[in-house]
Formats: structure tokens, C-alpha cells, sequence
């Protein structure tokens, strides 16, 4: 009977044993010999060693060395069936009782995009240790593509993100919605947005993370009047920043002025109807991750 490729690489990995397996993985995750060696409790010459045999079995390199280890396009489909093994091995030792426990006591890696709200990323912590005290949380923050490339290569295991586009191989959860509210200076002059009026200063330039429906961009085109620059690029922080030192007005996510007590001088404007669209924020993981969907449900759960 004719074998896929894949039923032909599992029945070779049924040789390999479970610590092999996690030896893999870790050098995909770390795409480093030498850091997954120190992740693991083994030598370098060590795992290289035991992930040389691996490949043996299956006839074909998984990684690539060079500068930076990176797994070949054989290598990415074992390493998606040693995924889907190490959950299976889970399941069968009853290791998953512990809600969010990961498989041998596994790193929980979460990519957050830069424009989450603080108390936001507080309350994924904070599920997190709820549902399981056991799981290692590791949190990285920074632009969506990057995060997502991160993602597909097997870095970071799930991605909290506003973005609408779901990749091939992804999975996605909404968790929820918030609008945008400007933040200006309560002791200057405001921007008068019943109808839209062009005054100086005008809007700080976005950054791309903020993923701002068009709805609103093209509403308040007028604003973009910055004498900084109308290119994509700053943080929330630092428009915040700007806006206290009286540099133009800032439009953020409502989760950042939310519940803060700000100084007497700054002030939230809530959009006009015309201009009240929201972002949709959720979670994206890769379909050969099994826990993705369990995680995912337990933060969409809390919101």
C-alpha cells in the first residue's frame, strides 16, 4: 500500500524515543544547539549527538546549520508530527489534568503586539497562573509580522494580536473588542470633531501595531498634520509622551487610558458616532499545536 510522506516519517519516529523527541524540539524552539543544550540539562556535543541520530532514522536532515539552525522543509513536517506525539504522550500519562500544564513541565511562549494594554497583559499572566500554577509563562513583545514569523518557526507557541489575517497552518480566537479615544492636552486647544476641524497640533503618527480600522484613519485624515512626521512608526508610549510635552494629540487603544489616573493637564476624547469602529483582538497558534485551541478558549473565556 502506498505511504504518504508523513505516515512514512511517523512510523520512522516510533523508533526515536520521548527524550529524543523533546531534544528536537528544543533546538527548533531555541534555534540554537548550544542554548537548547543548556535548556535541556545536556551538553552541546551531547544533544548535537542524539539530534544526529534522529535525523539517521529518518534519512534526511531536519536543520539546517549555519549561523542561525533553521529546520529544512523536511525537517518542518517532523518536527509538526513530533508535536502532535508529545501531546499524545501527554494525554496517555494523565499530564494535562492540571488545566494549562504543558507536557514536561514545557515553557508557556506568548508574543503580545506592542499596542496591548497593560492590564491586558496582566490579566493573560494572571489566567495563566490561575488555570496552572505548574506552567512557565514567557512573554515577548514586538510587531505583529515578527512576532508572527516567530510563530511559523516554531518560537513562541501563541500570539495575541489584532490583526483580521489568518495564515495558512493557523488557527485563530477572538477574545475581544475595544474602541480608540484621543488623549490630548485638557490646557490647549483641542481638535473639534463635530464636524472635523484641522488645528495644530495635529495627530501623532500611528504605529502599525495599532491596527486602527480605516473607518477612523480616513475620519480623521484632517488631523494628520504632525510637524514630526505622518510615516507609521511611533509607540503608544511615545505618543503618550508627546502628547504630555504638547506635541500633538495621540489616538490609542482604549485599554491604556483605561482605569488610569491621568495628570491634570492630559484628557481622554471619546471618537464621535461616525467614528466608532473597534479593533478585534485575538489569539493565533499553529494547527499542529493541540493545546492552542484549550489555552486560547481559557483567555477568551476570561474576557
Amino acid at each position: 500500500m502506498f505511504m504518504t510522506v508523513r505516515e512514512v516519517i511517523s512510523n520512522k519516529l516510533a523508533a526515536v524515543s520521548v527524550r529524543d523527541l523533546l531534544l528536537v524540539e528544543a533546538v527548533a524552539m531555541k534555534r540554537s544547539f548550544r542554548y537548547a543544550a543548556i535548556d535541556m540539562g545536556i551538553s552541546t556535543s551531547g544533544l548535537s549527538y542524539q539530534v544526529k541520530k534522529v535525523e539517521e532514522i529518518l534519512g534526511q536532515p531536519i536543520f539546517e546549520r549555519g549561523s542561525k539552525i533553521t529546520p529544512t522543509a523536511f525537517g518542518k513536517e517532523v518536527l509538526d508530527l513530533i508535536a502532535v506525539i508529545l501531546e499524545g504522550v501527554t494525554r496517555l500519562e494523565g499530564l494535562r489534568d492540571d488545566g494549562l500544564a504543558l507536557p514536561f513541565g514545557q515553557t508557556l511562549r506568548i508574543g503580545v503586539i506592542s499596542s496591548l494594554a497593560p492590564d491586558n497583559l496582566l490579566r493573560i499572566i494572571q489566567i495563566c497562573a490561575h488555570r496552572s500554577g505548574k506552567t512557565k509563562v514567557e512573554l515577548v513583545s514586538g510587531k505583529h509580522q515578527g512576532l508572527l514569523r516567530r510563530l511559523q518557526n516554531r518560537e513562541i507557541d501563541l500570539l495575541i494580536s489584532a490583526a483580521q489575517s489568518v495564515p495558512e497552518g493557523m488557527a485563530y480566537t477572538s477574545l475581544f473588542k475595544e474602541h480608540f479615544v484621543l488623549l490630548v492636552r485638557a490646557d490647549k486647544l483641542q481638535p473639534e470633531l463635530h464636524p472635523l476641524m484641522l488645528c495644530e497640533p495635529g495627530l501623532l503618527p500611528l504605529s502599525e501595531d495599532d491596527f486602527v480600522p480605516s473607518l477612523i484613519t480616513e475620519g480623521l485624515s484632517k488631523l494628520l498634520s504632525s510637524g514630526l512626521t505622518r510615516t507609521y512608526g511611533l509607540g503608544v508610549e511615545h505618543r503618550m509622551a508627546l502628547v504630555a510635552a504638547g506635541y500633538g494629540h495621540a489616538l490609542l487603544p482604549y485599554g491604556w487610558v483605561r482605569d488610569v489616573h491621568l495628570p491634570d493637564h492630559l484628557a481622554v476624547m471619546e471618537l464621535p458616532p461616525a467614528l466608532s469602529a473597534e479593533r478585534e483582538l485575538g489569539c493565533f497558534w499553529r494547527h499542529s499545536y493541540m493545546m492552542g485551541s484549550q489555552i486560547s478558549q481559557a483567555f477568551s473565556e476570561a474576557w
